[in-house]
């Protein structure tokens, strides 16, 4: 699947947008209230970065806010992993050896599950598959080796142009102190950015991811059941475990492709909540039907 963006299309977009700025502007404020409405009772931070080309239309909120990632970091992990791969001329069919202590068996690992307990020779391809559409903890910090550390994944992404985020830490990490969660983070209009570099992306690494991102089986409580029937959706979710009750972070970041063939990106992220998970889900779910909304008629 290509969700791609002519360079030509969006040098007419430009100014065109620009005369609609001020509807714009007034959309986002009534989209702005009635998010405020839903989160009126709500015991958490959210952030929501929405960008619609097409319909000339932005809404941020918390834009600003540093939000733990979450397993959102797996695509910033894979990307980079497949970046190294093509520079190199090295097909992500390739086979790497996995070992045994590398399939921990205190953690989310769907792969662990499959082989339990013994070491296996598995693709790139495949890791990535496990990483992003399966939210596997143990094939993303494979990757992260693969990709020569963490420290690799955050200067690649760098180097892309985005530079409100930062990651520090492994799944490994994360899982051996909760609180280190806090050192993966991204503001949610950088998250945004990112998801446009891979939506837009020609190059074969960005197929597919995009391919493995719309595969995405974890989360369709989050940003999928916003979505009315008809709407082609990429994503990667995130969840955390709980400190004293917290929820640390609870995310969905998601390209959105509409029957009209136009592109939107929407990110949304919960940090500290005190809400139950359900509660958490509802909540972006929600706010993805006011933001599908306020872009009608490309929800109807």
């Amino acid at each position: 699947m290509n969700i791609s963006r002519k360079p030509g299309l969006f040098r007419f977009l430009l100014p065109v947008c620009a005369l609609f700025f001020s509807v714009s502007s007034l959309r986002a404020g009534d989209l702005d209230g009635r998010i405020d409405s839903l989160l009126r009772d709500k015991q958490m931070t959210v952030g929501v970065a929405v960008e619609c080309p097409a319909r000339c239309f932005t809404y941020s909120r918390n834009p600003d806010g540093r939000f733990p990632l979450m397993s959102v970091f797996k695509v910033h992990v894979a990307l980079t992993v497949l970046e190294q791969l093509e520079r190199r001329g090295v097909s992500p069919d390739t086979v790497v050896h996995v070992s045994r202590k590398s399939l921990r068996p205190d953690t989310y690992s769907p792969l662990r599950m499959k082989f339990p307990n013994q070491e296996l020779d598995i693709s790139v391809r495949e890791l990535i598959r496990y990483a992003v559409a399966e939210s596997d903890n143990n094939a993303c910090d494979v990757l992260i080796g693969l990709a020569g550390g963490i420290g690799r994944v955050d200067a690649a992404i760098r180097r892309l142009g985005i530079s409100d985020f930062q990651l520090a830490e492994t799944e490994a990490g994360m899982h051996a102190d909760l609180r280190r969660c806090y050192r993966n983070w991204s503001t949610p209009v950088a998250m945004n950015t990112l998801l446009q570099i891979v939506a837009s992306g020609t190059a074969p690494r960005f197929s597919l991811l995009r391919r493995t991102m719309g595969e995405t089986v974890t989360g369709t409580d989050k940003i999928v059941a916003g979505l009315p029937e008809g709407v082609m959706v990429l994503h990667k979710t995130g969840s955390s475990d709980r400190i004293e009750g917290v929820k640390t972070g609870d995310n969905d970041a998601a390209i959105l492709r509409f029957p009209d063939g136009s592109t939107c990106y929407l990110t949304v992220f919960i940090r500290d909540s005190k809400e139950s998970d359900a509660v958490n889900a509802a909540t972006i779910a929600a706010v993805t039907r006011e933001v599908v909304s306020e872009l009608s008629p490309l929800g109807r």
